[in-house]
């Protein structure tokens, strides 16, 4: 046995010199955020993931759970100095992603034939008061316009066994901004989700995640979030992080 092991050991040595780089390796659920966080905060600036899965659970029964991110490659620093080549390489575990950027400078991580409908729903208005990422996001999914979209399309949205529903729609109590943490104020007319999103970025740069999935019971669900940089704590599968 250790005979069979050290001649694969050799030959992953006699590989790699060949090729001259190390083996990629492959990462997968936090991993991915903070490695394409990385990438974007280096270059300065913002982006999206939009992609699909499969759903654990049901969409109308407390347990559901967010699907982890896509895997992607591991890449050595420094980075290429171009971001668009850099995460077209770590999501080339893919072949069905795209990464390009737009005239706006944002970078779209877009999986082939993801269903974003509701990315094109029209808003008429939106009002953000001294709101933080959670809170901007908040107000961006409980218009009227998103959530009549759901509704009329039997669209769930997942949910933490713990805490219920993962989206807090208007109405419901907030806490103050967290310290330290920026906050938008302002009024935005007749834009799309996708702009509203894209919006969000302009006071806190990172990136937007947007996800359809179906559940085990062939229920569709989508699921939001903002990662902003810097400071601020997110939740993933019952998961506290903090950067």
């Amino acid at each position: 046995m250790k005979t069979v092991l050290a001649t694969a050991l050799l030959a992953l040595l006699l590989h790699v010199a060949a090729v001259g780089q190390q083996p990629q390796l492959v990462i997968k659920r936090f991993d991915t955020a903070e490695l394409v966080m990385g990438v974007l905060t280096a270059a300065r600036v913002s982006g999206s993931i939009q992609y699909s899965a499969k759903c654990w659970g049901s969409a109308l029964v407390p347990g559901s759970t967010v699907p982890g991110l896509p895997p992607i490659r591991w890449l050595e620093k420094p980075y290429p100095p171009n971001p668009v080549d850099t995460l077209r390489t770590m999501f080339s575990v893919d072949n069905g992603i795209v990464v390009s950027q737009g005239s706006n400078g944002i970078i779209r991580v877009v999986e082939t034939g993801v269903q974003t409908d509701i990315l094109r729903v029209r808003i008429a208005h939106l009002s953000f008061d001294r709101a933080d990422p959670d809170y901007a996001l908040d107000a961006v999914l409980g218009a009227p316009e998103v959530q009549s979209f759901m509704r009329g399309h039997s669209i769930g949205q997942p949910v933490n066994p713990f805490s219920g529903p993962i989206y807090n729609l208007p109405g419901m109590k907030r806490s103050p901004p967290m310290q330290g943490v920026p906050s938008i104020s302002g009024e935005l007319s007749d834009v799309t989700l996708a702009d509203a999103l894209d919006y969000l970025l302009k006071t806190f740069p990172g990136f937007w995640l947007y996800q359809n999935c179906e559940t085990l019971d062939h229920q569709r669900v989508v699921y939001f979030s903002l990662f902003p940089v810097p400071g601020r704590m997110w939740t993933w599968d019952g998961t506290t992080l903090v950067r």
